[in-house]
């Protein structure tokens, strides 16, 4: 797909789906966006249908009338727009773009500061609402990983660690979901985690994924 194509299609989703504007969404693919970042834009309409269709979640933009991706990823900052997964006309969760998160490991080992290796970024991220700075890996529902790029092992051992500071290997859990992206995980805390992927061979590493609970997707663009 073009970046054109791209653009109209998030504009079509989030019309339909988040009652906003054409022009509420027209920043949100810049000229300027490198190939993975269009990707990530495009797997972000995707998600945003399955909230809405198969979860059934009323979504809602807060926090301002521009949409836009960000070009690096840092902790959540409530200036800028997000949204708002409701049930009922209330929010149970939050969906953000581009955010670290506070690993496991780092939040069960008393570290007294935070260094480099004591956060991990996901491009997509659904976390429990007023979550400000970096969310703890137990505020996390959903991470989705966008890779347009041949898919290889280091991308593997990328994203099992990833589970790893997520969640603990656990006897089957509920998710927070009803129907996507899946209704359980063995993993605690539950949290859901996907890997979309241009390249077929995604499938090909997908084992590990039956047995920590990560979802990896082929999805063409």
């Amino acid at each position: 797909m073009t970046r054109d194509q791209i653009q109209r299609q998030l504009q079509d989703v989030f019309r339909r789906h988040l009652g906003v504007p054409p022009a509420t969404t027209q920043g949100l693919v810049p000229q300027t966006l490198l190939a993975g970042k269009l990707y990530e834009a495009y797997v972000l309409s995707r998600v945003v249908e399955q909230l809405a269709v198969r979860e059934g979640y009323s979504l809602t933009l807060i926090g301002g009338s521009k949409l836009q991706l960000k070009t690096s990823h840092g902790p959540i900052n409530r200036k800028y727009p997000r949204i708002e997964l409701q049930r009922l006309g209330n929010c149970v969760a939050e969906l953000w773009t581009d955010i670290e998160f506070l690993s496991l490991s780092y939040c069960t080992g008393g570290a007294p500061a935070i260094t480099k290796g004591d956060f991990h970024e996901l491009d997509i991220i659904i976390v429990v609402p007023g979550v400000t700075g970096r969310p703890r890996f137990d505020d996390v529902w959903l991470g989705v990983e966008c890779k347009n790029t041949g898919y290889e092992k280091g991308l593997l051992k990328e994203i099992l660690g990833i589970r790893r500071e997520l969640s603990l290997l656990a006897q089957t859990q509920p998710t927070n979901f009803q129907s996507w992206p899946r209704t359980t995980v063995p993993a605690y805390p539950p949290s859901c985690l996907l890997v979309y992927s241009t390249d077929p061979k995604v499938i090909d590493y997908s084992a590990p994924g039956k047995v920590f609970g990560i979802d990896f997707i082929h999805e063409g663009m």
